[in-house]
C-alpha cells in the first residue's frame, strides 16, 4: 500500500462533513428542511468520491459520483416540489418520481446483465428494491416513510455495498471506512430520532394522566366541598396538588415540537394548551390563598380569647394581692 495522499485525507474531511449533515437531516421532521439538508449532504458526498478518485483513479469512482449527483438532484427537486401544496406541484412530483424510477430500473437492468454470478445478482436485486423504496419514501408525506426506508436501505448498503474497497488501478487496496461510517450514521440517526419520538409520546401520556388527576380534584373542590373542609381534610394533599400542577406545565413545554410549529393554527393550538395550564395554576393558587386566609382567621379567633383570659387572670391576681395587703394593714392597726 502506498503513502496516503493529500486527496485521500481531503476525502475523509468531506466524508466527516457528509456524516454530520446526514445525521442532522434525519432528526428534522419538516420534509422540505430535511430534503434541503440532505441535498447539502449529497454535495459533500460527491466531493468525497471525487477526492477519492483524485487520490486513486477517477474511473473507479465515476459510477459513485453519478449516484451522488442523482441523489443530490433528487433531494433538491423534491425540495422545490414541496414548496407549494398545489395540484400542479403534486403532479410534477409524481411525474418526476415515475421518470426517476424508470431510469433507475433501466440502469439496473444494464448493470445486472454484467454481474458475474447469480448470488451477486440476488444481492444487488434486493439492494435495488430497498433503494427504490427509499426514493419513494422521500416523496411520500409524513416523517416515517423516509426514515423506515432509509434505515433498511442503509443496512443493505452497509452489508453489501459500502464495504466494497477503494480501488487503485486494478487492485483492491483498502476498505471505504468513511462510507461505512456514513451509512452507520444514518441508521444511528434514525434510532435516535425514534428514541426521542417515543420519549415524547410517553411524556404526552404522562401529561394526560396528570391533567386528569388535577381536573378531577379541582372539580370536586369547586362543586363538592367548601374551603373549610378542604383546609381541614383535603381531597388531595394540597402540596401534592401544587407539585402536580407545576409538573403539568413543565411537561406541556417539554412536549412542544418546534418542527411542528409550521403555521398559525399549530402555534395557536400549542399556545392555547399552555394558557389552559396557566389558568389551572391560577385556580390552584386562588384555592391556596383562600386556605391561608382561613387558617390565619382561625388563628386570630383563637388568639383573642386567650389574650382575654390572660387579662382576667392578671386582674384576679392583682385584686388578690391588694386584698392581702389590706388585711395585713388592718391587722397592724
Amino acid at each position: 500500500m502506498g503513502t496516503i495522499s493529500t486527496w485521500f485525507i481531503v476525502a475523509q474531511v468531506f466524508g466527516v462533513i457528509t456524516l454530520g449533515f446526514e445525521f442532522w437531516s434525519y432528526q428534522i421532521k419538516d420534509k422540505r428542511k430535511y430534503l434541503f439538508v440532505n441535498g447539502i449532504a449529497g454535495i459533500f458526498w460527491i466531493l468525497m468520491f471525487v477526492s477519492i478518485g483524485m487520490a486513486t483513479s477517477m474511473s473507479t469512482q465515476i459510477s459513485l459520483v453519478i449516484v451522488g449527483i442523482s441523489t443530490t438532484l433528487r433531494a433538491f427537486v423534491f425540495w422545490w416540489i414541496f414548496a407549494k401544496n398545489s395540484k400542479q406541484r403534486r403532479m410534477a412530483g409524481r411525474i418526476f418520481l415515475l421518470v426517476w424510477l424508470v431510469i433507475s430500473l433501466v440502469a439496473a437492468v444494464l448493470v445486472f446483465g454484467q454481474l458475474p454470478t447469480r448470488q451477486v445478482l440476488v444481492i444487488q436485486s434486493v439492494a435495488l428494491f430497498f433503494a427504490l423504496c427509499f426514493i419513494v419514501g422521500q416523496y411520500l408525506p409524513g416523517k416515517h416513510p423516509v426514515r423506515l426506508t432509509v434505515f433498511v436501505y442503509a443496512v443493505m448498503l452497509f452489508l453489501t455495498q459500502t464495504p466494497l474497497n477503494i480501488l487503485e488501478g486494478n487492485g483492491i487496496e483498502r476498505w471505504n471506512i468513511m462510507g461505512m461510517l456514513i451509512e452507520a450514521s444514518k441508521m444511528i440517526s434514525v434510532l435516535v430520532f425514534y428514541f426521542l419520538f417515543f420519549q415524547k409520546k410517553m411524556l404526552a401520556k404522562k401529561l394526560v394522566r396528570i391533567k386528569s388527576a388535577v381536573n378531577c380534584e379541582l372539580t370536586e373542590i369547586n362543586f363538592g366541598s367548601d374551603i373549610a373542609t378542604i383546609a381541614d381534610f383535603g381531597l388531595l394533599k394540597l402540596s401534592k396538588l401544587e407539585k402536580l400542577v407545576a409538573q403539568m406545565v413543565s411537561l406541556e413545554i417539554k412536549i412542544i415540537d418546534t418542527d411542528e410549529l409550521t403555521n398559525v393554527g399549530t402555534i395557536e393550538a400549542k399556545t392555547q394548551a399552555i394558557m389552559d395550564d396557566l389558568k389551572t395554576v391560577h385556580d390552584v393558587k386562588m384555592i391556596l390563598e383562600k386556605i391561608v386566609r382561613l387558617k390565619r382567621q382561625r388563628l386570630e379567633e383563637v388568639a383573642i380569647p386567650k389574650f382575654a383570659n390572660v387579662q382576667e387572670e392578671m386582674k384576679d391576681v392583682i385584686l388578690g394581692d391588694q386584698k392581702e395587703l389590706l388585711k395585713e394593714g388592718l391587722a397592724n392597726v
